[in-house]
């Protein structure tokens, strides 16, 4: 009986499958594990990669100095924009810069056409993740806490 594979079409065989294995070895790149910061950064504005470059935060409740806040008709459909680049608006016609700097603090400039001034607010980041950002205001005497849920 004679074999379907000769001892040559064997080698050739082996041959193809050791280049194919190296050229997924080669070919294969290695992912960078991204920081605390910049995870937490793409949480709440993207990772700036296609159709992921800015995220929308709609204001869920609030609450102020620890107490439950009923919102209006017009807070209820308040919404922050912030943009992977570090731009964001707001659904008030607010505009500006934002960051993270250091680990569950962000900050925010406003720059835009409404404000005459720049205002800087710092905010602790009490917990973000893809469906919820939730900040405490830090440069007030009174106790502002935001609850946001994504809306994208």
């Amino acid at each position: 009986m004679k074999s379907i594979f000769s001892l040559n079409s064997f080698s050739t065989l082996k041959f193809a499958v050791c280049i194919l294995l190296l050229s997924t070895l080669i070919s294969c790149t290695k992912e960078e594990v991204a920081s605390d910061i910049d995870f937490q950064r793409h949480l709440v504005g993207g990772t700036g990669s296609f159709q992921n470059t800015f995220k929308i935060w709609k204001l869920d409740s609030m609450a102020v100095d620890g107490k439950a806040y009923t919102l209006t008709t017009n807070q209820k459909k308040y919404t922050k924009k912030f943009y992977h680049s570090g731009a964001y608006i707001d659904s008030d016609g607010f505009a500006g810069t934002w960051e993270i700097s250091e680990l569950n603090a962000l900050s925010h400039i406003t720059t835009g056409a409404l404000a005459t001034t720049k205002l800087t607010s710092k905010y602790e980041i009490v917990e973000v993740n893809s469906a919820q950002l939730i900040l405490k205001l830090l440069n007030s005497t009174t106790k502002y806490e935001y609850f946001f849920i994504i809306s994208n």
